[in-house]
């Protein structure tokens, strides 16, 4: 069985941690045929500090729900910058061991923006996140990073957009915030709403966002 070596180059770093039931063909896509291929990825995204940190780094923050989610294997290397490939290839691969082209599979969302919050969104408009993970054919990636979408949940998601692939969440722990919708006092007679509510979509998220500093983000983008 040959060794499999995955490289790739983004503003995050992707790692493919094990493959298991490999064939002995020398290059493997999404699309290969033969046994089955099971990925295990891990992510490593940047950390913020703050809201504020958060929201300056994000070119786009919207508020919006699923409406369609598809699964497509991209190859993401053409985001990489011209390299020497010879020596990026000793750098990577001292041992000799072949590196594999992978179009890596990735869950592809569609989101019906109900509110922009910061970028060229509008709302009403439609774009499309991507998530590393999912399964194509005889071909698997688990990323087990990732918090999955639920199309009855409202979200808000602090992106990075890009010219020619969807989207990505600026980290997966940090960037995505599930609005609760507002309840009915609990008082006799009373019919007046609470006000809605938003808690992180990944309960490891050191982060709180309210509905101001969302506001106050929208009133900076308007006035830029």
């Amino acid at each position: 069985m040959k060794k499999i070596r995955v490289f790739t180059m983004l503003a995050s770093s992707i790692f493919i941690l094990s493959a298991f039931g490999c064939s002995s063909a020398t290059t493997y896509t999404a699309a290969t045929k033969g046994e089955p291929i099971t990925m295990i990825a891990s992510e490593d995204f940047p950390s913020y500090s703050s809201i504020g940190d958060l929201s300056e780094r994000a070119d786009t923050i919207v508020r919006g729900s699923v409406i369609q989610t598809r699964v497509e294997a991209l190859n993401d290397m053409v985001q990489a910058p011209a390299v020497n490939e010879s020596a990026l290839d000793e750098q990577l691969n001292p041992g000799g061991e072949d590196i594999v082209p992978f179009d890596k599979i990735y869950t592809i969302y569609t989101i019906k923006v109900a509110e922009s919050f910061k970028g060229t969104y509008a709302d009403g408009d439609t774009l499309e996140v991507k998530q590393l993970g999912g399964q194509l054919g005889n071909t698997e990636i688990i990323n087990d990073d990732n918090i999955k979408f639920t199309p009855t949940k409202d979200y808000v998601l602090f992106l990075e957009t890009y010219e020619n692939t969807p989207a990505s969440l600026l980290n997966s722990v940090q960037s995505l915030y599930v609005i609760k919708p507002a309840a009915k006092s609990t008082q006799p007679g009373e019919q007046q709403l609470k006000s809605e509510v938003i808690v992180s979509a990944n309960p490891e998220n050191d982060l709180t966002l309210s509905i101001d500093e969302l506001q106050e983000i929208q009133s900076q983008d308007q006035n830029n």
